[in-house]
């Protein structure tokens, strides 16, 4: 193994133990006293991880399976990594899943209590699917299999399917308006595009790869941002445009949070805008600056699922026999103490350092798992 990969492999492996050690905190008093998240604030940074890493995941494979549709040999080294990053960053995701469950028995409920009418259960399935899947390609690429391109399709297609799934788990749930749109599945794909693509140009960049395979990715993730800022502004003005207090309550809980909604458009804006002046000029600073832009951007638009869903009230009360609106009603916080808040219309979030400490596990899993993903596809390699 390379000294490189050496020292990344390390690296990775302290921040799982640093994630192993936050989670075992969490565990300990139970993740509502071990986080900044309440009752109603149900779903927080390590949910929020989860559709990060997926995203990157699904997009690095779908990147993965363009390659070898069109068969660009001059790419090939990087669809080797970005199925091999694919496979690592699902896996990195259902460990973030895994640890948002709470107690660890709640693991084995998922499975022996599986309800296939729930939208969470459709995304386990899709999500094991594109794990053996994945895992069969990588074998097949490495052994230099005929079959490989026809694997790379099928794991790229269960890449899609797992994106269209995570955004209709999302947009099914109605009682939360923000996440009501049929705009999200298809945002969540092209997200997944802008992800895969911006972290392979940041890993071609950093390898110094040729100016043709930077160029490709460049064009690539602006052209992605680019479709996933119209989609984002579209859903915006849908939701501006409805007079209802419920949509009125979205607006109002997005003002709340407008630095991290403006880092969510603007920093990918800022990414595109660089990628589409020097995809093809020489030089890789540039490329490698816009692909860590949209990669925070893109973890800013993660966040921003959460918090207008849960601060934006569902319910609101009207006078009898009149369309006059009084106010939202309140919800009740689950705190029945007298020093305590016992109802609020919103809730406050902001991890707390176990949380963070916790969030450090699915990078260090994804790193690691990259890292043996690839030593085992050179083994596989030199034994066939």
């Amino acid at each position: 193994m390379e000294k490189r990969m050496r020292i990344v492999g390390i690296a990775g492996l302290g921040l799982l133990v640093l994630g192993l050690i936050g989670w075992a905190l969490q565990l300990t008093g139970g993740l509502l006293a071990g986080s900044g998240m309440t009752n109603i604030f149900l779903w927080g940074l390590m949910i929020a991880l989860f559709a990060f890493m997926v995203g990157f995941g699904a997009g690095s494979q779908i990147v993965a399976s363009v390659i070898y549709i069109t068969g660009k040999e001059e790419l090939m080294p990087i669809a080797r990594t970005a199925a091999a990053v694919g496979l690592a960053c699902v896996g990195a995701a259902g460990v973030a899943i895994l640890a948002d469950l709470g107690a660890v028995r709640n693991i084995l409920f998922m499975m022996v209590g599986l309800n296939l009418s729930s939208p969470l259960a459709w995304d386990m399935i899709a999500m094991t699917a594109f794990i053996i899947v994945s895992v069969v390609q990588l074998v097949m690429v490495a052994r230099r299999s005929a079959s490989a391109k026809i694997w790379a399709i099928l794991a790229g297609v269960c890449a899609v399917v797992l994106q269209v799934i995570e955004g209709l788990l999302f947009s099914l749930q109605t009682s939360h308006a923000w996440w009501a749109t049929p705009i999200m599945p298809v945002d969540f794909l092209v997200v997944a595009v802008v992800s895969g693509s911006a972290l392979m140009l940041l890993l071609a960049c950093v390898k110094g790869m040729p100016n043709g395979a930077t160029r490709w990715l460049s064009m690539l993730c602006a052209a992605a941002v680019a479709v996933h800022l119209a989609l984002a502004l579209a859903d915006l003005a849908m939701v501006a445009l409805e007079s209802t207090p419920v949509f009125g309550g979205v607006l109002a809980a997005l003002g709340q949070q407008i630095v991290l909604y403006l880092a969510e458009l603007l920093l990918p804006a800022a990414g595109m805008v660089i990628l589409f002046v020097t995809a093809n000029k020489p030089g890789t600073m540039p490329k490698l600056i816009a692909a860590i832009l949209v990669i925070c951007g893109i973890f800013a638009h993660r966040l921003m699922l959460l918090y207008p869903a849960y601060n934006a009230p569902s319910l609101y009360l009207t006078l009898s026999g009149t369309d006059a609106v009084t106010g939202p009603y309140a919800i009740s916080t689950g705190r029945y103490l007298d020093w305590d808040q016992t109802f609020a219309l919103g809730t406050s979030y902001f991890p707390a350092p176990a949380e963070w400490l916790a969030g450090l596990l699915p990078f260090g899993v994804a790193i690691v798992a990259t890292i043996v993903i690839l030593w085992a596809m050179k083994r596989i390699s030199k034994t066939s």
